[in-house]
């Protein structure tokens, strides 16, 4: 079991840390490539100003999820570090498991939000949606100018937090917990 918990905790590493990282190497290409076509061609992608703030919406919540899995996340330090480490691993435990329900709920509020608002196109990508839908053929694409999408980070990233402080949860009362004391992340 320890072993499936260790396999499924990597795993959802990697897909954080890919998707933290990938968000924000496209968010940075766009800005750049955008700076560069303002100063050299005197205008830049209309996409481009909009596109690279979605996209670091959902590189933070790649990134929340990243660091509640590698316990590098903000606590109350003077409250805690005096206590004794049996007793900092279950009030941490405990602390996982709202947390998962707290990723829960902040993943059905951006689910309710993206539901509502989500057909409000966005104003720098609709007509850019629009014209690769037209230019590959598949209509879908034209989804990619409206809201839904990018209000949708906040249900993903919701999820995602929820999965992290759940997998900390299992691994908490597993016994393969990381070293409490030790920022250096190594396993106790």
């Amino acid at each position: 079991m320890q072993r499936l918990l260790i396999t499924i905790t990597k795993a959802a590493e990697r897909f954080f840390a890919v998707g933290a990282g990938l968000s924000m190497a496209l968010m940075f290409s766009i800005v750049f490539i955008n700076a560069l076509r303002r100063y050299t061609l005197g205008k830049s992608f209309e996409w481009g100003e909009e596109l690279p703030v979605y996209l670091a919406i959902f590189g933070v919540m790649f990134g929340c999820a990243l660091g509640y899995l590698h316990d590098r996340h903000v606590r109350l330090a003077i409250f805690i570090d005096p206590l004794p480490a049996s007793t900092k691993r279950w009030i941490f435990a405990a602390v996982d498991l709202v947390m998962t329900g707290a990723g829960g709920m902040l993943a059905y509020s951006g689910w309710l939000f993206a539901a509502r608002r989500g057909n409000v196109e966005s104003s720098g990508l609709i007509s850019t949606a629009r014209d690769l839908a037209e230019l590959t053929g598949i209509e879908a694409l034209a989804f990619l100018g409206q809201m839904y999408p990018w209000q949708f980070a906040m249900c993903f990233g919701g999820a995602m937090i929820s999965l992290a402080a759940f997998l900390k949860f299992l691994e908490r009362i597993s016994g393969e917990t990381r070293n409490l004391d030790d920022t250096s992340g190594e396993l106790a």
